[in-house]
C-alpha cells in the first residue's frame, strides 16, 4: 500500500510534511492492529506494509523515515531487512516491534543497528509513543529487553586488550551516550547535561565516528561491550 503525500489546497500553506512509516510484520492481526493506530496519527503516513522479508526488501526503496519491523517471518529474520535499509536507506529509523525478549535476539538486532526495541504487548498509546520518539531520535527499549543491556554490564566482561585499538571518547561524550543509552532523548540530554542541541549534535557525530557505527543501539552496544560506558549507575 502506497498512499500519495497530502496536497495544499487554495489559499493555504502546504501542510507539514508527515513521517513516512512502514510496517513488516507476517502476522496479519498485528499487522493491521499496528497498521491502525499509524494510520490514525495525524503526522504519521503509513506508505506500505509487508508480511515476508521479502516484501519487507521492496519496500525500502521507498525511502521511510520509520520501519516497524518484525523479526521472525517466514522466509527469514527481520534483521535482513534491517540491513538493507542501513545499507539502502540509511536516514531511515528502525524500530523493532516483537514477541523475542531473549537476550541473544535483544543484543543482536541493537548491534545490528536497530533504533529501538519494543514487545508486541504493547499498548496502542505507548506504541503510537514509542513510533514518535523513535522518530525523534530518542531509542525506546521495552523494560525486559533493556535488562539484557543492564546484563552485559553486570556481566563484567573482560578488560579490552590494551595493545588492541580500544574507542577513545572524552568525558563529555561517555557522558552524553550514558544518557542516551538510558532512553534519554537528545534534547533532554542537552539540558541535563547544560549544553545546547547543537553540541549534542556534534558529540553524537564524534562518538558514531569514532566508533565506526550509524545508529545509537550500535553505538552503545559497542560502548558497553568495550567497557566505556555505564548505564547500571544512579
Amino acid at each position: 500500500m502506497v498512499s500519495n503525500p497530502p496536497m495544499a489546497t487554495p489559499g493555504n500553506t502546504r501542510p507539514a510534511a508527515r513521517a513516512r512509516v512502514i510496517v513488516v510484520e507476517d502476522d496479519a492481526s498485528l499487522r493491521t492492529y499496528a497498521a491502525a493506530v499509524l494510520a490514525d496519527a495525524p503526522d504519521i503516513e503509513l506508505v506500505g506494509e509487508g508480511e515476508c522479508v521479502a516484501e519487507g526488501m521492496a519496500l525500502v526503496g521507498l525511502a521511510p523515515d520509520l520501519a516497524l519491523l518484525d523479526l521472525g517471518m517466514p522466509d527469514g529474520s527481520g534483521i535482513e531487512v534491517l540491513a538493507a535499509l542501513r545499507r539502502e536507506a540509511p536516514g531511515c529509523r528502525v524500530l523493532v516491534f516483537t514477541v523475542f525478549e531473549d537476550r541473544a535476539s535483544v543484543i543482536n538486532t541493537l548491534k545490528a543497528g536497530a533504533d529501538g526495541y519494543i514487545l508486541k504487548d504493547t499498548p496502542p498509546d505507548q506504541l503510537l509513543a514509542h513510533v514518535r520518539a523513535t522518530i525523534a531520535g530518542e531509542t525506546p527499549i521495552s523494560a525486559r529487553a533493556a535488562s539484557h543491556l543492564l546484563s552485559l554490564v553486570r556481566d563484567d566482561p573482560p578488560e579490552p586488550d590494551p595493545k588492541t585499538d580500544t574507542p577513545q571518547l572524552s568525558p563529555r561524550e561517555r557522558e552524553l551516550l550514558e544518557y542516551l543509552a538510558r532512553g534519554l532523548g537528545r534534547k533532554e540530554a542537552a539540558r541535563v547535561m547544560g549544553i545546547s542541541p547543537y553540541t549534542v549534535a556534534e558529540y553524537v557525530q564524534g562518538i558514531y565516528r569514532k566508533l565506526q557505527v550509524r545508529s545509537r543501539g550500535e553505538a552503545v552496544f559497542e560502548a558497553i561491550q568495550a567497557k566505556l560506558i555505564r548505564i547500571d549507575r544512579d
